[in-house]
């Protein structure tokens, strides 16, 4: 049989993927608790460099069965603006649903605080297995609703409330934004998804030609999709698998982005479009030879400074036009 046809992986990433080495699957469940513990973060492992410039700071929040812990992070340069000026940006992080913790992925929004002063709240939430969907996605929803609540002592405009995650967080960030539309929740002003992980497809193109790449492979996709939504995934809703969703109309503005060598990036391209036929305002960007969180691993390559400077850049002019792109 003939080797699939693949494009070139970006050649800045090579040192950064072969740390992963031959990292386990998530199956047997002894191996997903390794996969855990070794995807636990602090905020220590994660600011150094940034110390000075970033505030973190801790706080309990209410969740539908209990607590939740949740980072808040502030610019210490920006510690003056006015809370009429300031977003308040609510981050879900990545992991499959079955592994990390509020940390992973927030030191690709370090630039975002410090240029634009936004306040970012990452909240953690129940896990797969133990907690399959709809877990998540509601204890995520819970999040949401809290910062808007408590907009005013966080120091942001309630009325500027962006959402945004990688991976399962561009999941539970879709899916949150549904459910906001469909429960008359807070008005979301725009919507970050990186590299999102939107439906229980296992077979495409991009599966196949890159399925076989860490940190996500083809085998851990489909095992992830048993813990979170089971093998029965027939009446799975829109809020856990947002590709189902055939009505988009209603999300906020949209940026979408995926690597050109991510198992994701087939379904990405087609909710961009499902975005565009229900006149959604979506900007998507395909980052060429990059796998899958590329810019989590490696945020000083350049592939990923691309990244970072094109959603600043997405996000500075959603906040200059508080409307969305309507005047546009």
């Amino acid at each position: 049989m003939s080797p699939i046809p693949r494009p070139p992986l970006d050649p800045d990433l090579t040192k950064a993927h072969e740390r992963f080495g031959k990292q386990s699957g998530l199956i047997p469940q002894e191996k997903l608790a390794a996969r855990r513990k070794a995807s636990v973060l602090s905020w220590e492992a994660i600011s150094r460099g940034k110390e000075d410039v970033i505030s973190h700071s801790e706080v309990d929040i209410p969740g539908p069965t209990g607590p939740l812990r949740a980072s808040i992070l502030r610019s210490k340069k920006h510690s003056a603006q006015s809370a009429e000026n300031t977003v308040g940006l609510v981050h879900f992080h990545g992991g499959g649903h079955v592994t990390s913790d509020r940390f992973h992925g927030l030191n690709t929004l370090f630039d975002i605080v410090e240029t634009l002063g936004v306040v970012v709240i990452g909240a953690e939430y129940r896990l797969a297995p133990e907690h399959p969907q709809p877990a998540q996605v509601e204890d995520s929803y819970a999040a949401l609703l809290w910062a808007h609540s408590h907009a005013t002592e966080l120091g942001f405009n309630p009325s500027k409330i962006v959402t945004c995650g990688g991976s399962a967080g561009g999941n539970l960030t879709a899916g949150v934004s549904l459910l906001a539309r469909d429960r008359s929740g807070p008005r979301i002003l725009g919507q970050l998804l990186f590299y999102p992980w939107l439906s229980d497809e296992t077979t495409s193109t991009s599966l196949e030609q890159f399925g076989h790449l860490q940190p996500w492979t083809k085998e851990d996709n489909e095992h992830a999709l048993d813990f979170a939504l089971g093998k029965d995934r027939e009446h799975a809703s829109i809020y856990t698998l947002p590709a189902r969703a055939t009505d988009l109309s209603g999300l906020p503005p949209t940026y979408v982005d995926v690597g050109e060598a991510d198992v994701f990036r087939d379904q990405d391209i087609e909710f961009a479009n499902t975005l565009w036929k229900s006149g959604v305002a979506a900007e998507f960007h395909v980052w060429l030879g990059a796998w899958h969180a590329f810019d989590t691993f490696a945020p000083e390559a350049p592939v990923s400074k691309k990244a970072f400077k094109a959603r600043l850049a997405w996000l500075e002019r959603l906040i200059q036009n508080t409307d969305g792109w309507d005047s546009v």
